[in-house]
């Protein structure tokens, strides 16, 4: 015992990152290392996330990088997706570990990072320590820990939770005053854009920038530093994700987000006014796990909970500011202002003005902004009071806080009268359950501002003094003096995590991580193994990817990213019997249900087999993945070229339509039909022989994208693009090895640039 105090008084950070440390594995103790096919829970985790870490683990695992994913949108380019975190190094822990358990470590990590570096980050704004620590836990615990944990957005926890490290870095290269401290800062700002969810750091990027202007305008005479540090750091950062950087925007720029990208889009999940309340009462309008959850979607979006006490000190910090209070009231403010989206005027002139906001939905994650500012302000305000003599605090505090607090009190209690009244005259039939749900977050809320209120009060109040010495060299009865004086930071600790662990603990549990069973159910059914592509039809959004889990090929996915050409083709007729499909190589239908309705007419399905919770039917004419085709038709405009693969009088089975004139002769169709036999295919090969009396065009029923080349007995020809969406090349008559390869040189331009980033992080370290 004697050893450890020494040790805590020794290395007294070490000890906060160890309890950190503690806590989040305490948190998440119940998920640490689940049975085979659970892992820690949410829809998007079992639905997107883990099928995609599985997949890179494999991969890496067997030596070699995924680029392409062929089992889902007719061709993926996985690379591009920036939430498969291949070049994350804190998901490398997959590599090593089962992925199931991964996933809950890989959290620990984070969660224990947040609560981390925004310790790191006060300490370094001179916050004493206690106040630094419960920032840490507020901002570690707080409602995205709660939101992320609910849908299982891991990646967008794992970039918000680098800001505080952002900017504590920043500070310290700001203040170091050299290249080499400047290109070491550009590490976090790498980190967090590789994290994956790059949407989401358009906030952190606010925060950054923000705290930039701040540093300019509180340090006059060092401008020029805070410039060469901001500058080269953020170049660094961009160097370092370059790898994935580079092939997202060169994604981005063909994927369905940017062709959809209209203001209806970007202000999906604004976060409604009467949300507010939730900053207060954070499951006012419910959760979804337990007692439901009854407001707009999505819960994840809209729960931004900082704790009651950042909310008293908010108040506090109002009592008596400095430069840095209204640095981070302004965050507070614009945050929630833009997270109002469709409800405000300012996210609107952001979308006009600012491109970024173009490509980005969920307004209400501006609201990240409150969390972090409110969380750090804690801290400030905290210190702030301390650093005043003793006698100035109590003359300043009395009786301004204990009047604050009951005001507080009391409105919270009005709100609740209110509450009800609203919600009896709207529900007067049903008001058992909410009311009373909502009558309970009222009064933990009250409990919480009330106990917090008097532990503040007694925290300003204590006196001032150096800590006693050492455990080993006290005097007797110095052990219950350092208990006595150590009550009062535990239980300022204490009412911090039972307050935010109350909200977010109970969204730590374990989902099911297999296929959905229409997935299974539907291969049984077929007793066959697949040639084709399947047409899930019916089949949920989250379940899409389980053609990858079960190695079905399938028209459509789940991304967040998808192909436009493919999915503007594919979604052109809703009819399973469509023409498309038929383009698309999809042999057979995969429903949920029956699907008596598309049985009949032209071209009708036809049941294969039921099986469980899968029916799968064949359609009328299906077409392999690599045909020949003898005549093409020239149709520059795409919506044109859609149009006509539905007119009556068009066969694809015949023809082709290309965007430009192919440059070579096809036909004219011999009397014995050419063939086009795969001999060979992986994720980024095909190799393919082909056989025709006349020269024709190979069609490859598969997503066209940048970076896909094509041979032709081993000489390079030009790739074409067929029907708006599909590949194609001109072969001539006789006997031909076509081989395609994805072989995307802008890949290794951004891998380049993230190579020599991190040399140059490597050298600047050891230098500084």
């Amino acid at each position: 015992m004697n050893r450890l105090a020494r040790l805590v008084a020794r290395h007294p950070d070490l000890s906060v990152a160890v309890f950190f440390l503690v806590a989040a594995v305490v948190f998440f103790a119940g998920a640490l290392w689940p049975p085979p096919g659970q892992a820690l829970g949410g829809h998007d985790m079992a639905g997107y996330y883990y099928p995609a870490w599985d997949t890179v683990r494999e991969g890496l695992r067997a030596g070699r990088i995924t680029l392409w994913e062929a089992e889902i949108f007719a061709g993926f380019p996985f690379l591009a997706q920036p939430q498969q975190n291949t070049f994350y190094p804190p998901n490398w822990i997959n590599i090593l570990l089962p992925t199931r358990a991964g996933v809950t470590l890989l959290m620990v990590f984070h969660v224990w990072l947040a609560a981390l570096g925004m310790y790191v980050f006060t300490r370094r704004m001179r916050a004493r320590r206690l106040p630094a620590v419960l920032a840490g836990l507020g901002f570690a615990y707080g409602g995205l820990l709660t939101g992320r944990l609910w849908a299982g957005h891991s990646p967008v926890y794992a970039v918000f939770i680098w800001t505080p490290l952002l900017l504590a870095a920043l500070h310290w290269a700001v203040e170091q005053r050299s290249w080499a401290a400047a290109v070491v800062a550009g590490a976090p700002f790498g980190l967090a854009i590789l994290a994956g969810h790059i949407p989401s750091f358009l906030y952190v990027g606010i925060i950054w920038a923000a705290f930039v202007v701040y540093l300019l305008l509180t340090r006059p005479g060092e401008r020029g530093h805070v410039l060469r540090a901001a500058g080269v750091s953020a170049a660094v950062g961009l160097a370092l994700a370059a790898v994935q950087l580079v092939p997202f925007l060169q994604f981005s720029l063909a994927s369905e987000r940017l062709a959809t990208a209209d203001y209806a889009f970007a202000t999906d999940y604004s976060l409604p006014p009467a949300h507010l309340i939730t900053l207060l009462v954070p499951e006012f309008f419910g959760e979804p796990l337990r007692v439901g959850y009854w407001s707009v979607p999505t819960f994840e979006e809209l729960t931004y909970y900082a704790g009651g006490l950042a909310v008293l000190g908010l108040v506090l910090a109002l009592r008596r500011p400095t430069r840095l209070t209204w640095f981070y009231v302004a965050l507070i403010i614009g945050g929630l202002w833009l997270a109002l989206g469709r409800y405000s005027i300012l996210y609107e002139l952001a979308y006009r003005f600012l491109p970024p906001f173009r490509l980005v939905r969920a307004p209400g994650r501006a609201a990240f902004l409150y969390l972090f500012a409110a969380s750090a302000l804690l801290a400030h305000t905290l210190t702030v009071w301390r650093a005043m003599p003793a006698a100035e605090r109590r003359q300043r505090l009395w009786p301004f806080w204990p009047a604050a607090v009951s005001v507080l009190a009391v409105a919270l209690v009005a709100a609740l009268a209110a509450t009800g009244a609203v919600f009896m005259a709207i529900h007067p039939t049903d008001t058992s359950g909410r009311l009373w749900h909502q009558i309970g977050g009222y009064s933990l809320a009250l409990v919480v501002i009330g106990s917090g209120g008097a532990l503040v009060w007694a925290y300003l109040m204590r006196p001032d003094g150096r800590n006693p010495a050492p455990m080993a060299t006290a005097p007797a009865g110095g052990l219950s003096r350092r208990v006595r004086r150590l009550a009062l930071p535990l239980a300022l600790v204490v009412l911090v995590l039972a307050d935010t662990w109350s909200y977010a603990h109970k969204m730590v549990r374990l989902a099911d991580t297999g296929p959905d069973p229409v997935w299974t159910d539907g291969l049984a059914a077929l007793g066959v193994e697949p040639t084709g592509r399947v047409l899930p039809w019916g089949v949920p959004l989250f379940s899409q990817n389980g053609a990858v889990q079960v190695g079905w090929p399938s028209v459509f996915g789940y991304d967040s990213l998808e192909p436009a050409a493919t999915i503007t083709l594919a979604a052109s007729v809703p009819d399973p019997r469509s023409t498309a499909y038929d383009i698309l190589g999809a042999t057979h239908v995969l429903a949920g249900g029956p699907l008596g309705d598309f049985t009949d007419g032209e071209r009708p399905l036809t049941l294969v087999g039921q099986q469980g919770a899968a029916w799968v039917y064949s359609r009328a004419r299906p077409m392999p993945l690599s045909r020949l085709v003898y005549a093409a038709e020239v149709i520059a405009d795409s919506s044109t070229a859609i149009a006509r693969v539905h007119e009556a009088d068009f066969n694809p089975a015949t023809t082709a339509i290309l965007a430009t004139d192919p440059g070579c002769a096809l036909g004219p169709a011999p009397a014995t039909a050419g063939t086009a036999e795969v001999l060979a295919h992986e994720a980024t090969r095909w190799q393919i022989q082909t056989r025709s009396d006349a020269p024709a065009l190979h069609v490859l029923a598969e997503n066209t994208f940048p970076g896909w080349q094509v041979t032709i007995d081993g000489h390079p020809a030009a790739a074409l693009t067929a029907y708006t969406a599909i590949r194609a090349v001109c072969v001539p008559a006789g006997e031909h090895l076509v081989e395609w390869r994805f072989r995307p040189t802008t890949y290794l331009l951004g891998a380049a640039l993230s190579v020599l980033a991190v040399v140059a992080v490597v050298v600047a370290w050891r230098r500084d």
